[in-house]
């Protein structure tokens, strides 16, 4: 059954990673922006804590680019939260 789950998990990130969605990259990267906030961190101290550069955040956050699924797991990891909580939008 967790294979099942896991398999249908990775086919949505496939999904929301591959595409050329604008709204969907714009959604994610203000998904993002909000948690950062909630969290109280600075750009700087999110990309600190996920081992990201600066720059590269601003331009997710801004939905300037279809981040990886590398990128998008280093920003759950800085923010403290599971994966799939990015995509909760």
């Amino acid at each position: 059954m967790y294979f099942i789950i896991y398999q249908a998990f990775i086919i949505f990130l496939w999904y929301v990673i591959n595409t050329k969605d604008p709204a969907l990259i714009k959604a994610f990267g203000d998904r993002i922006r909000s948690l950062r906030k909630e969290k109280k961190l600075s750009m700087e101290k999110l990309a600190e804590l996920s081992d990201i550069d600066y720059r590269q955040l601003s331009y997710v956050e801004l939905g300037e680019v279809n981040t990886t699924i590398s990128t998008a797991s280093a920003i759950a990891k800085g923010l403290d939260i599971p994966l799939r909580e990015l995509f909760d939008f």
